[in-house]
């Protein structure tokens, strides 16, 4: 009887999930349609290509059309057709209704000038492909326009932003030799792509350099700064790489931000360790609250430490795990943790050995999986601790 009431039950939520999952999916599923008018400059416009939600339709000759199927949200409706410059509008979808329009569409004659500015809008609101799409026609149509440089400059920063950084390089070249206004934009993303993109480090810092010898007034110079840094320190170029970064922190903003934490590391690196946690207590005095001052009040610890400083470096590890209890590294695994192991540590090395006995024990009671940042088992490193002090102090 058991087994069959317990069929029963099975059954019954079966077929009660199966109805949810099946209104869940219709829900989701749902799709509504778009209507509207097109016209051109002073009449209706037929044969407009109208696309958007993974539809598209064209519009009739009386520039109306009727765009169905369009999944319920926020849809962007894109317009376009031979001759004029394209548009596109953003559309709240309803499911199983039809949005209407409130205004016509109108699309403008096309000239270079228009189809810049369009390009250019499609690039500032994240429609690459598009952009590119537009970048391309108009280089083909107008390659001896004034506004040819500028649209390379989109060609070549709209590949970059889909990764193509190999072809956007020679996009941007064309764009530095072609372009007054885009110019130093286009140098600065040569060096980000050979650097993020191509990962050819050495490479990106002559374009860095070149960036900033050529343009040592753009806006862009802070950041050029810091990324050469970061090229310099993935090298192991440390020293270069902290003249980067004090460079970088000339321009203020948050580049300034990132430049003291990535300088602070150099310091760390180059076995400057009195500098290095002067500087990581400097980050968390002044940005309390980044998604990095946890890891800057940690290192100001393990500064402290390396410089022998066991005392300050005790204190730097407590305010680590008083004031960021949840703070994680970089892969989402527990700083506190850590600090509370090197806050053991530090006990041992001005000869407070219960103290530091009792906290590798907290240790495995509130964090038994405890890991170190690459992934190992920090509760090894705590038994092991313990295994000594048991061994040669009690």
């Amino acid at each position: 009887m058991r087994t069959g009431f317990s069929r029963q039950v099975v059954g019954v939520f079966g077929v009660a999930l199966f109805f949810l999952l099946l209104v869940g999916c219709w829900g989701t599923l749902q799709k509504g349609a778009i209507e509207g008018e097109v016209w051109g400059e002073n009449a209706p416009l037929e044969g407009v290509l109208v696309e958007g939600g993974g539809q598209s339709t064209q519009s009739d000759v009386n520039g109306r059309f009727l765009l169905e199927q369009v999944p319920a949200g926020d849809t962007v409706v894109f317009f376009s057709h031979p001759g004029y410059v394209g548009s596109f509008v953003e559309v709240e979808v309803v499911g199983e209704s039809v949005v209407s329009l409130p205004e016509r569409v109108v699309l403008l004659g096309e000239t270079d000038s228009r189809l810049k500015e369009y390009i250019f809008t499609l690039y500032e609101r994240g429609f690459y492909e598009r952009a590119l799409e537009g970048a391309q026609s108009f280089l083909s149509q107008y390659a001896t326009s004034s506004y040819a440089g500028d649209v390379w400059f989109i060609r070549g920063a709209s590949l970059f932003e889909l990764g193509r950084y190999a072809e956007a390089i020679p996009a941007l070249s064309q764009a530095l030799s072609a372009s007054q206004d885009f110019a130093d934009d286009a140098q600065y993303l040569i060096a980000k792509s050979f650097a993020n993109g191509l990962r050819d480090y050495g490479k990106a810092i002559e374009e860095y350099l070149r960036f900033i010898a050529q343009y040592p007034e753009s806006e862009l110079l802070g950041n050029a700064y810091y990324e050469l840094g970061d090229c310099y320190y993935i090298l192991g170029e440390y020293r270069r790489a902290l003249t980067a970064y004090e460079e970088a922190q000339a321009a203020g903003g948050d580049v300034a931000r990132k430049a003291l934490y990535s300088a602070a590391h150099c310091l760390y690196r180059l076995e400057f360790y009195n500098r290095a946690a002067a500087r990581f207590l400097e980050y968390v005095a002044q940005y309390p609250d980044t998604d990095i001052s946890d890891d800057a009040q940690y290192f100001a610890g393990a500064s402290f430490y390396k410089a022998f400083r066991y005392g300050e470096a005790l204190t730097a590890f407590e305010d680590c795990v008083t004031r960021y209890p949840q703070g994680r590294w970089y892969n989402g695994i527990l700083i506190a943790p850590a600090a509370l192991f090197h806050k053991g540590l530090c006990l041992e090395k001005l000869g407070r050995y219960e103290e530091a006995y009792e906290v590798y024990l907290g240790i495995i009671r509130d964090y038994p999986g405890a890991r170190w940042a690459d992934g190992s088992s920090l509760i090894a490193s705590v038994r092991f601790r313990i295994d000594w002090l048991k061994q040669n102090i009690f």
